[in-house]
C-alpha cells in the first residue's frame, strides 16, 4: 500500500513539473514571457508539494516535508510573480511594435518588495512566527541598519523622483557640472552617463538631482551651440558679422533653415570678441560642427583680409617674401592654357595673376554660390570643387574640377550672376582675378578686349548649337548680338 502511493506520489511531481514547464515554455511563445532559471526550482516545489500531500499520513516526515515545501513554494513563486508583474506594469510597446521598458530602478524596486512579502508571509503563515512582534523587537537594529544605509535610501528615493518628475530620460543628452554626456541607464541608486569622449561615468541620484541639469532634447532636440572667436579692432564689426555668417553656415550640420547668428561679444585686451551661434538638432556632433565652424571662419577672415590677433613676436625683413608666389607662378601657367585666356601672352598672364590675391576654401565652403552676382573668377591652383546646379528645387552635381580648372570666368567678363554653385571638396587653393584687377589690365592693354570677344563669341555660339530650342546662330549673330559691347561697357572701356 505504502509503495502504491509512494508510485502515485512520483508520478504526480513529474507530472506537474513537466505541466508548469510547458506552461513556461506556451507563454514564452504565445506572449514572450521569459523566465529564469528560478522557474524551474519553483516548478520543483510545487511539484514535490504536490507529491507530499499524496504521502500517507502515517509517515512520521511527511508534516515536516509539507511545511518545508510550503514555505518554499511561497518564496520561490516570487520569482515568477515578479516577471509577470514587471510585464503587466512596466512593459509597453510602442506604435512600431519595439520593446519599451520602465527604468530599471522600478524594476527592481517590484522585485524587492514581492520577495520581502513572499518571505514575510512564509515566516507569518507557515511557520508561525509573530512578523509584527518581530519588526517592533528589532527597532533598534532597524534604526541602525537605516543609518547605515541613508545614502543608498536617499538614492533610492532620488531615483524615483527622477522617474516621476522625468527632467530626462535615456538617450537625452544632458550637460552636468561642465561635462557633456548621454544618459544610457537609470537605475534605483545611480545614473550611468556616456561621454563626447566615450568614457563611462556612474553619478548617485541624490547628487545628480542636487546639479544644475541642461537638457539638449527638451522641449525639442534642435538646439543652439557657440563659439568664440577674437578679430583685430581695425575691422569693422559689420564686415565681420557678416563674413563669420557666412561662413557658418556652409558648415555641414548645420540647420539650413536657421542661419547662423554672430554676435559682438566683448572688447578684449588685444581683440573684438565675437560669438557665433549655429543651431543643430543632434548633439552627438556637437564637437565636429563647432570644429568645423572655427576652421571655416579662419578661412574666411583670412581671405576677407581681417586678421586675427595673438601674441607674437615680429621680425621685420627688408623684403618679406611672398607666400602666394608660388601659387601665383603656377596659376599663370594654368590660365595661359585656359580657352578663352589663351590668347594672352605669358607676360600678360603673369602680370594678371601677380595683382591678383591667393586664397584659400576649407572643406565644404562655398567657392561661388547660384545666382549671386559675381565680379571674379577663380584660377584652380590646389584642391578639388564639385560643381552643383539647383533646378526646379532639385540640386545635382554636374561636374567634379580639379588644379588648372577656373570657375566664374563669364562673371568676371560680363558681371552676369553666378549660374553653379561650386563647394570645396578639402582644402582648396586658388587665385581670385577680380573686376578690379582685370579692368585695369584691359585698359591697359584694349586690343585684349577684341580678342576676348572674338573667343566669346565663338564659346557662345558653341553653347548655342547644343542648346535644347536648336535654334541655329551665326557667327556674326552673336557677334552683334552684343558680346563685344558688353565687355566694354562692364570695364566702362567706352
Amino acid at each position: 500500500m505504502i509503495e502504491q502511493a509512494l508510485l502515485h506520489a512520483a508520478l504526480a511531481v513529474v507530472a506537474v513539473f513537466v505541466a508548469l514547464v510547458a506552461l513556461a515554455h506556451l507563454l514564452r511563445r504565445l506572449r514572450g514571457l521569459r523566465f529564469r532559471w528560478t522557474y524551474h526550482l519553483f516548478a520543483g516545489a510545487v511539484a514535490l508539494l504536490t507529491g507530499a500531500h499524496l504521502l500517507p499520513a502515517t509517515l512520521g516526515w511527511r508534516g515536516a516535508a509539507l511545511t518545508h515545501l510550503t514555505a518554499a513554494t511561497l518564496v520561490l513563486a516570487a520569482f515568477p510573480l515578479v516577471t509577470l508583474l514587471n510585464r503587466i506594469c512596466w512593459v509597453r510597446f510602442d506604435k512600431d511594435g519595439n520593446r519599451v521598458e520602465a527604468p530599471r530602478l522600478l524594476i527592481d524596486l517590484t522585485g524587492v518588495v514581492v520577495g520581502v512579502v513572499a518571505v514575510l508571509s512564509a515566516m507569518q503563515f507557515v511557520y508561525a512566527v509573530q512578523v509584527p512582534g518581530l519588526l517592533a523587537g528589532s527597532g533598534v537594529a532597524a534604526l541602525v541598519l537605516g543609518l547605515g544605509m541613508q545614502d543608498q535610501l536617499k538614492n533610492m528615493f532620488a531615483g524615483l523622483a527622477l522617474y516621476f518628475e522625468k527632467p530626462f530620460k535615456v538617450g537625452d543628452w544632458l550637460l552636468i557640472d561642465g561635462i557633456h554626456a548621454r544618459v544610457v541607464e537609470i537605475s534605483w541608486r545611480s545614473t550611468r552617463l556616456l561621454t563626447t569622449a566615450e568614457v563611462q561615468i556612474e553619478m548617485d541620484n541624490g547628487a545628480l538631482l542636487n546639479q544644475t541639469i541642461y537638457n539638449f532634447q527638451r522641449p525639442t532636440p534642435e538646439h543652439s551651440v557657440s563659439t568664440i572667436i577674437g578679430l583685430h579692432y581695425d575691422a569693422p564689426p559689420a564686415k565681420v558679422i557678416e563674413v563669420l555668417r557666412a561662413a557658418a553656415a556652409s558648415v555641414p550640420g548645420v540647420l539650413p533653415e536657421r542661419p547662423p547668428v554672430v554676435y559682438l561679444k566683448n572688447f578684449g585686451d588685444s581683440a573684438i570678441e565675437y560669438e557665433i551661434c549655429v543651431r543643430i538638432v543632434d548633439h552627438a556632433i556637437m564637437n565636429r560642427v563647432l570644429s568645423d565652424v572655427r576652421a571655416h571662419c579662419w578661412y574666411a577672415v583670412k581671405r576677407a583680409g581681417i586678421e586675427i590677433p595673438y601674441p607674437q613676436m615680429v621680425l621685420h625683413r627688408a623684403a618679406p617674401a611672398d607666400p602666394g608666389t608660388g601659387a601665383r607662378q603656377a596659376a599663370a601657367a594654368m590660365l595661359r592654357a585656359h580657352k578663352i585666356f589663351g590668347c594672352l601672352t605669358a607676360e600678360q598672364c603673369a602680370a594678371l595673376v601677380q595683382a591678383s590675391p591667393v586664397v584659400q576654401f576649407a572643406n565644404h565652403e562655398r567657392v561661388i554660390c547660384q545666382g549671386v552676382a559675381g565680379d571674379s573668377m577663380f584660377v584652380l591652383v590646389r584642391g578639388a570643387v564639385d560643381v552643383r546646379i539647383t533646378r526646379d528645387g532639385q540640386t545635382r552635381s554636374v561636374a567634379k574640377l580639379g588644379a588648372g580648372d577656373c570657375v566664374g570666368e563669364m562673371s568676371l567678363l560680363t558681371g552676369d550672376p553666378r549660374t553653379a554653385t561650386v563647394v570645396a571638396e578639402g582644402e582648396v587653393e586658388a587665385v581670385e582675378i577680380g573686376k578690379a584687377v582685370f579692368g585695369a589690365f584691359v585698359r591697359s592693354n584694349p586690343a585684349v578686349v577684341e580678342q576676348l570677344g572674338e573667343l566669346l563669341a565663338q564659346r557662345q555660339m558653341a553653347n548655342a548649337k547644343h542648346a535644347a530650342e536648336g535654334v541655329a546662330t551665326t557667327h556674326e549673330q552673336v557677334r552683334s548680338g552684343g558680346m563685344l559691347r558688353r565687355l566694354r561697357s562692364f570695364f566702362a572701356l567706352g
